[in-house]
């Protein structure tokens, strides 16, 4: 028995760190290997956040925008081979933390997936569903049921491998989301939950509104206000946030801001009179905040400054340039 599961916990490895570069007969033959036992899954999410709690850096480069995924395995996700780069310790370490029985068991077993302002992290699930995750984002995951999640904060792009005898499940306050076979972006705020559908469909609140959202649909929740409100959106646009493409409409100053600093950990201030006012457009940001806040403020009409690490937005002056 010790000798079965160190093979898998050995499948799991290569199968994580083989993603890279998996073409789609890879993808057919790493999900089967998943179904094939229980304990395969539970070995490979293991290995999963192994890795993210190691403290995996930022990613660099800029993810494309969002490729079909319904019933079709994801695209590859571009990953370095930073975890070889511990050596034999991180490896080994690595291996003592899977040193227990593989056997799956049936109560939760939630963990927390955490980013910091402008880091970025790829997360893939056991079931084969994909999740961009944005800088700020508290997303709760659970290691015995890959088809439930739940947004705490922040913003993330799933891309659902669908199941329609086990629908995923997105979770976030007192609302809930389920896929029909979707890649779809949801964020969080405060009250305000906003999703946006590029691929597939999503039903919001099933049992209540069951309210049914398809390509280029586009949702705002405000729970503490008990309102809903439908719009359109180019679903090129969806998920924009992976690729520096932001979408307002007749949102508040303060909201944009807040999105800047969570992408990029950029500081950006508001001063009175400009915090509440409305901004619909799309910014486009390079993710350098020399370049991207004089941009902003040109589009808005404000003036900025920047007094160390803090860049200043306020009112421009009647008659300011």
């Amino acid at each position: 028995m010790i000798g079965e599961r160190a093979d898998i916990v050995d499948q799991a490895i290569a199968w994580h760190l083989r993603q890279s570069e998996m073409a789609e007969a890879d993808w057919h033959a790493f999900i089967a290997w998943l179904e094939a036992d229980s304990a395969h899954a539970y070995a490979y999410d293991r290995i999963v956040l192994m890795d993210h709690e190691l403290g995996r850096p930022p990613e660099l480069e800029r993810p494309h925008l969002p490729i079909a995924a319904n019933d079709r395995e994801p695209a590859p996700r571009r990953r370095r081979g930073w975890l070889w780069a511990g050596g034999s310790a991180a490896v080994a370490a690595g291996l003592a933390v899977l040193a227990i029985p593989l056997a799956p068991v049936a109560t939760s077993q939630t963990y927390v997936l955490t980013t910091k302002a402008g880091e970025r992290q790829d997360v893939a699930l056991a079931d084969g569903t994909r999740i961009e995750v944005s800088g700020g984002t508290r997303l709760v995951l659970d290691r015995g049921d890959s088809r439930v999640a739940t947004l705490e904060s922040g913003e993330a792009t799933f891309h659902v491998r669908h199941d329609a005898a086990h629908p995923f499940t997105l979770r976030s306050g007192g609302i809930t989301v389920r896929d029909l076979g979707t890649v779809f972006n949801v964020s969080r705020t405060g009250a305000q939950l906003d999703v946006a559908v590029a691929e597939g469909a999503v039903m919001f609140q099933p049992g209540r509104e069951a309210l049914t959202l398809k390509p280029g649909n586009a949702l705002s929740a405000r729970e503490d206000l008990g309102k809903v409100s439908l719009s359109r959106v180019d679903v090129d646009l969806v998920g924009g946030w992976r690729s520096g493409r932001l979408t307002f409409a007749g949102e508040p100053m303060s909201s944009v801001a807040a999105t800047v600093h969570r992408l990029y950990g950029t500081d950006l201030e508001l001063a009175p009179g400009l915090s509440g006012r409305p901004f619909t457009g799309m910014v486009r940001l390079s993710g350098e905040a020399g370049r991207d806040v004089p941009h902003l403020a040109a589009l808005v009409g404000a003036r900025w400054q920047h007094d160390g690490e803090r860049w200043i937005l306020s009112p421009s002056e009647p008659g300011a340039r």
